[in-house]
């Protein structure tokens, strides 16, 4: 091979493919992906009907925390809350996945380094008998189980010994109950814990953020030195994972799937969107792990009422609620960015640190004779393509009392109706919920149909057909909705080729620093020898040459 093709580089023609060849598709790469942090929760909307429509056991329904024992009173005046029974309904709220973050058990006084611990030094001794490398859980992570048990354990019950501190005196209080956030993460909703019961029907909207990997670009300057020619020098980087205070404000729900990172992104979504904290009471108290039926974060907001434009007034408001769940992204990347700092210095000794800080220490040389060499050292950032999903609606009923909750798909609304409401007002409650079902305004602007229909079944096939609204917002359809040949899905939504649940309600875009440096070798322009030196240099050259020439 030539010594010229030697020092050219050479394009490849072709991507690498994986797979069987001729016989098989092959594998390739696809940039449109979601990441592996896509986060859903649920929307509860609360659609209003008169309160006689409801049969008479509708308030009966579930255990009050009054019949349950957790607080001893009557409706609407607390006397006291027995503490170990309230630690009871924490765990039985949350699901064994929940983990709440290190600064909510800070919040209520609870364990948050477990090592630190009597019950954690006596882990730790166990740990040293049976593995001789224990040292390492001196750094366990979070995810570790055992570890994460003392710290959820400790939050409960510190949590229940605040709120059981309640004063006659004080007429009606409030307690906070401990609830599923995003993802893995726990979140806090305030109660009332002798509320009356009052039946409600409601939309359950599953919502999802997706994100997708995008372009990176440079930062800001991190630092700047020179080296002279033929100096040496010992540089130190450091980022924001060095530290775990500052390692857990640094996350974000976009490259990882931290529970302070989606602590942090349910409390910004809560407040961005607005939702209404004297309905939340309600819902938190009715839905258990038991019979939630696998609804998470909860957002609950305002109830619509069956009048006039009332389909159009959730459109608008749908749109309204994509639209500050993208607002809310972009400000949990910015509060994201503000902590995450990096720093790079040089040094002419090496520092060894203990526990969890980890710094890189690098030494550069300028090998060059003539000039100065530049160090530019920048940031790496990365842009998030994020879009606002409306993946499923579902229809549920409860009435703020424990248990009570119950969610169905659109199939099974006409079960749900029969169940919780008169006979005579069950077909006026089914076009209401279907008609708040039927139709969304997507991220580009065009209504799409998310709702779809179906009568006279051939046996168990359907052939679905799009739902319509009439001019006044009210549901076209001639005949009875709840009728036994009459079906109702929350309708795929095409996506290259292929059925997908989902709504694209929203787009944005997003920009992260990462924990990667771009560094940039500039040659300085001036020369640093004189005419002699470079003589020097360039008969030293010649010689080398004829060298290489000579046979």
């Amino acid at each position: 091979m030539a010594f010229s093709d030697l020092i050219s580089p050479q394009a490849a023609d072709h991507l690498a493919t994986f797979g069987p060849g001729q016989e098989g598709k092959a594998a390739r790469l696809n940039y449109d992906v979601p990441l592996p942090g896509a986060h859903s929760w649920d929307r509860v909307v609360g659609a209003l009907v008169p309160a006689d429509w409801y049969v008479d056991g509708a308030r009966r329904v579930g255990k009050s925390l009054l019949d349950l024992g957790v607080v001893t009173g009557d409706e609407g005046r607390p006397v006291s809350v027995d503490r170990a029974k309230l630690t009871q309904l924490y765990r039985r709220m949350l699901p064994t996945t929940a983990r709440p973050s290190l600064r909510l058990v800070a919040e209520v006084g609870g364990v948050v380094e477990p090592l630190l611990s009597q019950e954690g030094r006596a882990l730790q001794a166990e740990r040293s008998q049976r593995d001789p490398l224990a040292r390492r859980a001196i750094v366990a992570e979070p995810d570790d189980v055992d570890l994460q048990r003392i710290r959820t354990t400790s939050f409960l019950e510190c949590l229940a010994e605040r709120e059981s501190a309640v004063s006659p005196e004080r007429g009606t209080a409030e307690i906070v109950l401990p609830l599923p956030g995003l993802g893995q993460s726990v979140r806090s909703v305030p109660v009332d814990p002798v509320a009356q019961a009052v039946p409600r029907l409601a939309l359950v909207e599953t919502w999802e953020l997706r994100s997708f990997s995008g372009d990176y670009g440079l930062g800001r300057t991190l630092q700047t030195f020179s080296l002279l020619p033929g100096e040496r020098t010992t540089i130190t980087m450091q980022t924001w994972r060095t530290e775990a205070a500052t390692r857990d404000d640094a996350t974000s729900i976009f490259d990882s799937s931290d529970t302070a990172a989606q602590s942090r992104f349910t409390t910004s979504v809560a407040n961005q969107t607005g939702s209404a904290h004297q309905d939340q009471g309600g819902w938190a108290t009715s839905v258990s792990t038991r019979a939630s039926g696998g609804v998470n974060f909860g957002l609950v907001h305002a109830e619509f009422e069956a009048q006039a434009g009332f389909a159009a007034n959730h459109q608008e408001a749908s749109q309204r609620f994509s639209t500050s769940v993208s607002e809310a992204a972009s400000e949990h990347a910015s509060q994201v960015d503000n902590s995450r700092r990096q720093s790079i210095a040089s040094t002419s000794q090496t520092n060894t640190a203990s526990g969890t800080v980890t710094t890189v220490v690098r030494e550069l040389s300028n090998t060059n004779l003539r000039r100065v060499l530049n160090f530019v050292f920048r940031e790496l950032n990365q842009t998030y393509r994020t879009e606002v999903v409306l993946k499923d609606i579902k229809v549920a009923f409860y009435n703020g009392r424990q248990g009570s909750a119950e969610t169905v798909p659109l199939p099974d609304l006409g079960r749900l109706l029969r169940r919780y409401t008169k006979p005579n007002h069950q077909e006026a409650a089914a076009r209401f919920i279907l008609a708040l079902c039927a139709e969304r305004v997507g991220a580009d602007g065009d209504i799409t149909s998310t709702l779809q229909m179906r009568t006279n079944p051939q046996g168990i096939t359907y052939q679905w057909s799009p739902a319509t609204l009439n001019s006044d917002g009210t549901l076209h359809f001639d005949g009875d909705p709840l009728a036994s040949d009459v079906r109702w899905r929350f309708a795929p939504v095409g996506r290259g080729g292929e059925e997908a649940r989902g709504v694209v309600m929203d787009r944005d875009t997003v920009v992260l620093r990462t924990d990667n440096l771009v560094v940039e070798a500039l040659l300085g322009q001036a020369d640093a020898l004189d005419l002699y030196a470079s003589a020097l240099q360039a008969l030293d050259l010649l010689d080398r040459e004829s060298q290489t020439r000579a046979p």
